[in-house]
């Protein structure tokens, strides 16, 4: 009896949570790995492309694609207003919406992560031409504003209801509609995030209403979603800290250009129609006078991007040079100049002078440049350039106990460090590089120094309203086209002649004097060809000799490079036989032999300290290593009976795509000799052991060398060059010695 109870009892359960199933259904997804259901909505400069097939950009695109990195997330886009997808994700139809500021309403329906995706000022806009409308919110009565149906509404409600303003409010589902009408002008004002002047010349902000962060949200039922990427948001914070605000600088730096100017700045404008910019001479990349007297360097680049950015075009700009820091200075007191550039170091010294510093136009360290090893902590005598303002307040703010030794110009200061008259110099980052490439710098070293200093324009203390303009300017310039423009400067701070390179190399000094007595043999053989041609063994004689040297110079290139111990027989090998496979007959694949053998003579000129470092290298060293195939080309391009010789060398690193060195060839614009160079190149690079680490396995790297077809390598010589390898051609020895190739 009491059995038969159990059983009842054990039926009722099961029976209720059948029902409980079926009543309350829980979420299973079939697919774990199915794309991630992103509601994509038409949103100028925060996401763009919202329809099928259309390319996408903006703040929130880039967004999901970063937090794509963190999850390995595939997204698949639905597209439709802001509205219809606010619902879509609240119903499950998507799983992720971007751009949705907090309330407790919306807590209630949908998840929001720990961390916002951004922050976002609210402003009001409105036509230029429209002077009835003024930064008083009085003159906003009875006007017309449009305003996206979403928080916004509220928070313009608020504030529209505490300045006791009466407004005609109109909603609309989507920005496409809202901007349509208000640039059809049936809408005197528009409630935008950000600026909401993209596009848009002829409108200005006139005043902002509020603000919130916006975030990332996610469908209430995907509690997975909401944990990655609270992990990915997690992660991107400690390893990429600045990325919201670079991600901000770069898509919305242009929105303080089109508020409108400030009483101050409208005086400044109403009031000049020029500008006299000072700057210091032969200090680029920053400044400089060229050869025709014209000013160059950063500061001619800055100043025309400012203004055309302020659309104050039509005011005339004209420079003035100094040699003199304090003479620059001097002329910015009596207001000869309005501003001047560079200006740095300690604010304290920048008021001690009489001038505002402006927002940094760059930012950059400095290096400490140095003969013998040196505590830069006991430094006791630096040597300062008296016309470097910038170089002479760093050192002052920064070394205070150290004693100074003045010259007039960066060379003597370094002249100073070589011959012992000073400890050390200082040289700003953006100089250092070129400057010490020179060959009478090659015994100096150099080390980082902590922080960053500003560069600045400098203008006269109490100029105000030019100090807003100019700020105003440099908040929408872009730190990478500041640095491109930089990069455009500073090789012109580095002079390397044929006299720097014989005593630099003695080594490859060597190898040209040997290759200039080849050229001359040759050129004699040349001149005797018919006579040479009727004795055949003369010319097998000859080449013989030829074919020695050839192989002397690539043990001593392999000899150089200990760590790739026969890499060029090797890839000399390789590429004979490569040659074989594409029909090529003996003779010429016994030339591409030879001619393989020298593709990396100019490695001879490299430092061995570089050449031989076990580890990675850094930026600096990757591009002396990179010079080895010019310098290869140049040493071999004296020899004119064999044209090709020098081809092999000087171009074996280009890349299929263009994207190689040293001259970024192309296609075809390559030549085949190198084309055929790179693939052997490449492949015994896998193929080799190295002292730190083992080779790869075959099928490896011929899977890698059919990764590159059509990027780094030619797809044709690709795919001959596995066939090769998979015939069984690497195990052939074939080489004739009777074979004349020349």
């Amino acid at each position: 009896m009491q059995r038969l109870l159990c059983n009842k009892i054990l039926f009722v359960v099961i029976s209720i949570l059948i029902v409980m199933g079926f009543v309350y259904s829980i979420p299973v997804y079939a697919n774990e790995n199915r794309p991630i259901r992103v509601g994509y909505y038409e949103n100028e400069v925060f996401q763009e492309g919202a329809s099928e097939g259309t390319a996408k950009s903006g703040y929130a695109y880039e967004y999901y694609r970063k937090i794509s990195e963190y999850t390995g997330w595939e997204y698949e886009y639905v597209y439709d207003s802001y509205n219809n997808l606010f619902k879509m994700l609240v119903d499950g139809d998507i799983d992720l919406l971007a751009g949705i500021a907090m309330n407790a309403q919306r807590k209630r329906v949908i998840s929001y992560p720990d961390r916002a995706m951004g922050n976002e000022l609210y402003n009001l806009i409105k036509h230029n031409e429209n002077k009835s409308i003024t930064s008083d919110p009085a003159s906003f009565t009875g006007k017309k504003i449009g305003v996206l149906d979403s928080a916004i509404v509220d928070i313009l409600g608020k504030f529209l209801d505490v300045k006791d303003i009466e407004c005609k409010i109109i909603t609309y589902d989507d920005y496409s509609s809202l901007f349509a009408d208000y640039d059809t002008g049936k809408l005197d004002m528009a409630a935008v995030e950000g600026s909401g002047t993209y596009g848009r010349e002829a409108s200005e902000v006139v005043c902002t209403f509020g603000a919130s962060e916006y975030y990332l949200c996610v469908n209430k039922r995907r509690a997975d979603i909401l944990d990655e990427l609270n992990e990915a948001q997690m992660l991107l914070s400690v390893e990429e800290p600045n990325y919201i605000s670079n991600l901000k600088n770069r898509y919305y730096s242009g929105s303080i250009s089109s508020l409108a100017f400030s009483d101050l700045e409208k005086d400044w404008i109403a009031n000049n129609d020029s500008l006299v910019v000072g700057y210091m001479e032969d200090l680029l990349p920053y400044s400089d006078t060229d050869a025709d007297g014209n000013v160059n360097g950063i500061v001619k680049d800055a100043v025309s991007q400012i203004l055309r950015e302020l659309n104050l075009n039509k005011v005339d700009v004209s420079y003035k040079g100094y040699r003199s820091y304090s003479d620059m200075l001097a002329d910015l007191d009596k207001g000869i100049v309005d501003i001047t550039f560079p200006i740095g170091g300690n604010l304290y010294y920048s008021e001690e002078n009489g001038i505002y510093q402006s927002s940094p136009v760059i930012s950059t360290n400095n290096e400490l440049v140095y003969k013998d090893d040196i505590d830069n902590h006991h430094i006791k005598t630096m040597a300062v350039n008296r016309n470097n303002g910038l170089q002479y307040y760093y050192v002052l703010a920064n070394f205070p106990d150290t004693e100074l030794k003045y010259y007039n110009s960066t060379n003597e200061c370094l002249e100073a460090v070589i011959n012992s008259e000073a400890d050390a110099t200082v040289l700003n980052s953006l100089r250092a590089y070129n400057i010490l490439r020179n060959s009478i710098y090659h015994d100096l070293s150099v080390i980082q120094l902590g922080g960053y200093e500003n560069i600045c324009f400098g203008i006269d203390i109490g100029n105000k309203s030019l100090l807003k303009l100019i700020n105003r300017g440099i908040s929408v310039l872009d730190d990478d086209y500041i640095f491109h423009m930089a990069d455009r400067y500073t090789d012109k701070l580095y002079y390397y002649t044929i006299n720097d390179f014989l005593k630099d190399h003695a080594e490859a000094t060597i190898v040209v004097m040997i290759v200039a007595f080849i050229t001359i043999l040759l050129i004699f053989v040349i001149n005797f060809h018919e006579k040479v041609e009727k004795e055949k063994k003369q010319r097998f004689a000859i080449q013989k000799i030829f074919d020695q040297m050839i192989m002397a110079f690539a043990k001593i290139i392999d000899k150089k490079d200990e760590y790739t111990s026969g890499h060029s027989f090797r890839v000399a090998e390789y590429s004979r036989k490569l040659a074989l496979k594409l029909g090529y007959d003996k003779a010429f694949a016994r030339k591409v032999y030879n001619i393989a053998l020298l593709h990396d003579i100019g490695k001879i000129a490299v430092p061995d300290y570089i050449l031989n470092k076990p580890g990675e290298l850094n930026d600096t060293e990757y591009s002396i290593i990179k010079e080895h195939a010019a310098l290869g080309k140049d040493i071999l391009l004296g020899i004119d009976a064999i044209p090709e010789i020098s081809l092999g060398a000087g171009y074996h690193h280009e890349k299929y795509d263009g994207s190689g060195y040293p001259e970024g060839l192309k296609g075809d614009e390559i030549p085949e000799i190198a084309q055929i160079i790179s693939i052997a190149d490449a492949f015994d690079a896998m193929y080799s052991t190295r002292p730190y680490r083992n080779k790869m396995d075959l099928e490896d790297c011929l899977e890698e060398i059919r990764k590159g077809a059509g990027i780094q390598f030619n797809p044709e010589l690709s795919k001959a060059f596995i066939e090769m390898v998979q015939d069984g051609w690497l195990d052939k020895s074939e080489l004739d010695e009777k074979v004349l190739w020349w």
